[in-house]
């Protein structure tokens, strides 16, 4: 018996539409949502945006009823005169959001490859194999 394959064009076109998805889910809920919660999770942008200085942040945190909101205000803080210049928000987000997008793409492969050649997935119950 002959093994179905899926067609490469479609293999291709779902690979980039989950990096695309992953790399949306980095910038929005890795940078924008853990980095405000935990901004400790975006100090990796430091050698990209505050280069030969130190980065470092004051969290704020809002309570609005029962909400509970946080944002954190990212500085460069020169080593030698000790001047903060605060940095841009967007910037620390679209550097660091690429890298937590990546990460997300290998764990959604990953999770698709366990169940695709899973007991119940497809490869095993002659379905498409991945290839």
């Amino acid at each position: 018996m002959k093994t179905k394959k899926v067609k490469t064009s479609s293999l291709v076109l779902w690979l980039m539409v989950g990096l695309i998805f992953s790399m949306i889910m980095g910038v929005i809920g890795g940078a924008r949502g853990y980095g405000s919660r935990y901004p400790q999770l975006n100090l990796i942008a430091k050698p990209f945006v505050c280069p030969g200085q130190q980065m470092s942040y004051t969290q704020n945190v809002s309570q609005i009823g029962s909400a509970t909101y946080w944002s954190a205000v990212w500085f460069c803080v020169d080593e030698g005169t000790g001047i903060k210049t605060e940095l841009d928000q967007n910037t620390i987000f679209l550097i660091v959001g690429p890298f937590y997008g990546l990460i997300f793409f290998v764990v959604l492969l990953l999770i698709v490859y366990l169940y695709w050649n899973s007991s119940i997935g497809p490869a095993k119950n002659d379905g498409l194999r991945l290839w």
